[in-house]
């Protein structure tokens, strides 16, 4: 796979890395992956090619791949990353094994993520629960592609449910985003979401904390990361984020290690910090495998009919493709909040860690 070693992506990246490494120790250490077809399990080799978080480097990296015809091409990290690659496996009827691109979406790539359209689903769900009057939402997002399906899915929940949205889309990578809150707040609103890039998110935040608006809540994308707590610090207290996976979550595994398993696993042969990308990664790996034991072929077409039918459940969560959208129906998102510098499941109640704090205690 070509992944950011370096650039700004190369701390999600190294992690992404990670979880790939982790799969590929263990499924070598059962002897490697059964392949019907030649009747003997083939262990995993991984070619792993710094993309340097640039999207015409992870394209090249990816032609390369293809042309060295390795078995299973997985994808770089991120919705804008993946998007630039994502042509190349439907040109050459190649399965993309996506893994972090959660804003991408083909009949040969197979993701392991909730779709961004359905990103702040779930927080919203948890808001409404919390307090079910009609909700006065503001949303500030980047204009990426990832930000805008984000801001999309946050267009649908609020027709549906009959709340008042309002939208306010930024240029990523600006250096303040004081005056963008400025302009979303001079409408009242009870909640504020925020989606970016990691620095995005980060620099609203701060914007946030310092000018301590009349809201309810405050979600970000990026609030679902450790690093955001070590930024913020005390001041991330208040804030939920949605998120692909956490490490407490427990699932009925039907295929794969438990999640106690491989959290120590990881943690015991792992460099770097296990965040939702190293699981992510892990996950699409086990997708992948349970493709070729079922499909009894390494052919690219064999495993491309195998995932559109494949159903299973991780510690990951959840895996199922819609067969006419392309796109990961199977997995749910989960809600976090930061609480006194703890970040605990707030949603949905069967997975909760503790009940949400609402409204949020930094701006009341």
């Amino acid at each position: 796979m070509p992944i950011s070693l370096s650039g700004r992506y190369a701390l999600q990246g190294n992690q992404c890395r990670a979880g790939v490494e982790c799969y590929a120790a263990d499924v070598n250490g059962a002897g490697g992956i059964f392949v019907r077809e030649v009747a003997r399990q083939v262990r995993v080799e991984l070619r792993v090619y710094d993309d340097q978080s640039d999207g015409p480097t992870a394209r090249a990296l990816t032609e390369k791949l293809i042309r060295e015809n390795v078995d299973l091409l997985f994808g770089p990290y991120g919705s804008g990353l993946t998007d630039a690659v994502a042509g190349l496996a439907d040109q050459h009827e190649r399965v993309l094994w996506n893994h972090s691109g959660a804003g991408v979406g083909s009949p040969w790539i197979v993701g392991v993520l909730t779709p961004a359209s359905r990103y702040f689903q779930s927080v919203l769900d948890l808001l409404k629960a919390c307090d079910p009057e009609p909700q006065r939402v503001a949303l500030l997002h980047a204009s990426t592609g990832f930000g805008t399906a984000v801001a999309e899915g946050v267009r649908g929940w609020a027709q549906r449910e009959g709340v008042t949205l309002k939208t306010h889309a930024y240029r990523s990578g600006a250096d303040d985003l004081t005056s963008q809150l400025n302009t979303a707040a001079t409408e009242p609103a009870d909640v504020l979401l925020g989606v970016g890039r990691i620095e995005d998110d980060l620099l609203l935040a701060r914007a946030i904390c310092a000018a301590r608006p009349r809201i309810k809540a405050a979600g970000l994308v990026a609030a679902g990361i450790a690093c955001f707590q070590q930024e913020l610090h005390d001041q991330a207290d208040g804030f939920v984020a949605p998120t692909q996976w956490e490490p407490a979550v427990r699932y009925e595994v039907d295929y794969g290690p438990p999640g106690a398993d491989f959290r120590e696993k990881f943690l015991a042969t792992a460099g770097v910090e296990l965040d939702y990308p190293a699981a992510q990664a892990y996950a699409a790996g086990l997708v992948a495998q349970r493709c070729i034991e079922d499909a009894g072929s390494l052919g690219q077409h064999a495993l491309q009919a195998a995932a559109r039918r494949c159903q299973m459940t991780t510690f990951y969560g959840r895996f199922g493709i819609d067969p006419l959208t392309h796109r990961q129906t199977g997995h749910s998102m989960l809600v976090v909040q930061w609480q006194r510098g703890r970040k605990r499941i707030v949603w949905p109640p069967e997975f909760a860690e503790a009940d949400p704090i609402y409204p949020g205690p930094f701006w009341r």
